[in-house]
């Protein structure tokens, strides 16, 4: 055999073995189709849960990162059923009108189930609009405009409850001054450009806190006349932390805004 005929063998040779071996990649990858979108689906996850939880406390808690990874599932499920975000969005609203009126009437127990379920729509609200493809700056308006009522429903709802114990009344009021403040300083200091580190009573804290608060409430305790002694306690101890929280907001904020502006910044009104 010529030397060049040789050569056209072990030309050919390679290139049977290359494409045997790209044969076999592709079927791999036929075969396993799933497995490989769900590592995508998982690496996703896990990084849009890092940046929703970054700059709370939580962000930290892998318990709280995994529930979080947790309701992209369930977000991308009911994406699929045709419910929009802002229709979640409005629901937890409704929702947190029930649980004021639940608090308004004594049934504490019941007014917490709601909070916790008025919490989740809200929860859910963002998944859905991020898995349907439907996040807009509109949506992030109404969603912050909705939690700022939910979070002061149920607290009015305590009010209207302690309203015959004179000055007591003043403490679930307060409670709603300090949530409605926290989220204010924060949201005022970011839109100036302040970056502000990780800090306690953003709003999951605040609703974790309002529901133990209301489940306290059916624990007895001899107090008289006075009706969930151990609510008002844990709604005293909400409203002293929205508070702190403010100062610890507002320094942050005084830190962060009190380095030089930028060049385009700084002629800016």
């Amino acid at each position: 055999m010529s030397p060049r005929a040789e050569h056209r063998r072990a030309v050919l040779r390679t290139q049977l073995r290359a494409l045997g071996s790209h044969h076999i990649q592709v079927t791999e990858r036929a075969a396993h189709p799933s497995a490989e979108l769900a590592e995508q689906r998982e690496s996703r996850s896990a990084q849009y849960a890092t940046e929703r939880l970054r700059g709370s406390v939580w962000e930290h808690v892998p318990l709280a990162l995994s529930a979080y990874r947790g309701t992209l599932l369930v977000g991308g499920t009911l994406g699929r059923t045709g419910i929009s975000a802002n229709a979640l969005t409005y629901l937890s609203l409704a929702v947190a009108a029930l649980a004021g009126l639940a608090a308004a009437s004594g049934s504490l127990v019941t007014a917490a189930l709601l909070v916790v379920a008025s919490g989740a729509l809200d929860l859910f609200d963002g998944v859905v609009a991020r898995a349907t493809g439907t996040t807009s700056r509109w949506g992030a308006l109404l969603d912050s405009t909705v939690d700022r009522l939910s979070d002061g429903l149920p607290l009015l709802g305590l009010v209207v409850f302690y309203a015959d114990d004179g000055w007591l009344v003043t403490v679930p009021g307060l409670a709603i001054l300090g949530a409605f403040t926290v989220s204010y300083v924060r949201a005022r200091a970011e839109a100036l450009g302040a970056v502000l580190p990780p800090l306690f009573m953003r709003r999951a804290e605040r609703v974790v806190l309002l529901t133990v608060s209301l489940f306290a409430g059916v624990v007895p305790c001899e107090e008289g006349r006075l009706q969930g002694p151990l609510t008002l306690l844990g709604v005293a101890v909400l409203a002293a932390s929205s508070f702190i929280g403010v100062i610890s907001a507002l320094r942050s904020a005084r830190h962060a805004l009190g380095a030089p502006a930028p060049q385009s910044r700084a002629h800016s009104d």
